[in-house]
């Protein structure tokens, strides 16, 4: 599949359903003997793709009652357990044990007998999914319809007529997150991110987590949504493109260690005073990545940034009819600020590479989906 301009709307999507269904299937296999938790991730990656295709073609396209994105999302939230323990795990072994000393290391030991345990649990439950007839209906429910789509008229029109109108609405969610306002106050233009001496980072994230976590899937579903119509506009959303991944890199930190530090709650008691060594390492990284997430914060809350990527959008195809977003490069993250969320990229080997920077992630995630990619339609 090569997303291009001139292909109609019902054609592409019909492509695009069928590639990251396909994709999300080379992985079931291997999902399945449990040997490298890297094949989990990447199985849900294309579900994840497989969703934004869904959601983009939504106003053109009829899918099949059983195979529709809800369905995709109940299978992915049941792997998204298991992922979730996979991270914990890599981390805790790879980023922080080794700088902890003989006693938390004994601590750790028995916290890993537990967390094993619940893995288990969760593998059980993600064998019933893939293996279930839920999973199994929607396969077979979305290959036939995409064998021949079921679609609205206006899937007859080209991709280049209703492009900015497939896309805007998710740009405008995005930049109506209240997730942008936290910790902010106002300014003569609009606001400014602001963090207050002695401010417990642990504490203002966990009190926003909510807002936060919802920022971050809004920003994750607009950059799938970019990449996958990415060719359509030349290079002109490659840096946008890099921002959001570093973006997404940062708050998917945030959210990991909250997932940490709520597992050590209910794990260990106390477990501030028992692991005080990992408290103060998680409490350094999250000082750290809460300031490259304030840099991200102020470069969005100004309205020229954002009306310049609006006006990219409005203008796929001859970039001269288009003003040019800024050039700023995102900010990659320092490779202890990103410890957690490296992990969550990559688990293959030392199952952690959140350390990476966001353009090698992307790069990476390019090279483990030669299909997508060759459809320019990859979304990691």
């Amino acid at each position: 599949m090569k997303t291009a301009l001139k292909k109609t709307v019902g054609l592409l999507a019909a492509e695009a359903i069928e590639t990251f269904l396909q994709a999300a299937e080379s992985y079931e296999t291997a999902t399945l003997k449990d040997q490298d938790p890297e094949n989990l991730h990447q199985m849900r990656v294309n579900l994840r793709r497989l969703r934004t295709a869904m959601q983009v073609f939504s106003p053109s396209i009829q899918l099949p009652r059983a195979g529709r994105e809800k369905q995709v999302a109940q299978v992915a939230r049941r792997l998204g357990t298991l992922r979730d323990l996979d991270v914990i795990i890599a981390t805790l072994q790879n980023e922080y044990r080794p700088d902890l000393p003989e006693a938390e290391r004994a601590v750790l030991t028995t916290l890993f007998a537990k967390l094993e345990k619940n893995r288990k649990k969760a593998f059980k439950q993600v064998k019933r999914e893939l293996r279930g007839d839920r999973y199994q209906t929607l396969k077979a429910r979305l290959h036939k319809w995409a064998a021949d789509p079921k679609c609205h008229a206006s899937a007859q029109l080209t991709i280049e007529t209703v492009l900015p109108d497939l896309i805007q609405p998710a740009v405008s969610q995005l930049c109506l997150q209240s997730g942008w306002l936290v910790s902010t106050e106002p300014t003569a233009s609009g606001f400014k991110p602001v963090t207050p001496l002695n401010t417990n980072i642990d504490e203002l994230v966990a009190h926003h987590s909510q807002m936060l976590h919802s920022l971050r899937k809004q920003v994750k579903r607009v950059r799938y949504q970019l990449k996958f119509v990415s060719s359509c506009y030349g290079d002109r959303l490659d840096s946008e493109l890099a921002r959001l991944a570093d973006l997404q890199e940062v708050l998917g930190t945030l959210q990991d260690s909250l997932i940490m530090a709520r597992f050590l709650q209910a794990a260990v008691p106390k477990w501030p005073t028992k692991l005080p060594t990992l408290k103060a390492l998680l409490a350094a990284q999250h000082q750290r990545v809460w300031q490259q997430w304030q840099t991200h914060q102020q470069y969005y809350l100004k309205p020229e940034n954002r009306a310049a990527l609006r006006q990219v959008l409005l203008h796929p195809g001859t970039p001269s009819v288009s003003a040019k977003a800024p050039k700023t490069k995102a900010k990659t993250s320092t490779k202890k600020a990103t410890a957690t969320a490296s992990t969550r990229q990559t688990t293959k080997k030392s199952t952690s590479a959140r350390s990476t920077k966001s353009s090698t992630r992307a790069k990476k995630t390019n090279g483990s989906q030669n299909a997508a990619d060759n459809n320019s339609s990859d979304q990691a």
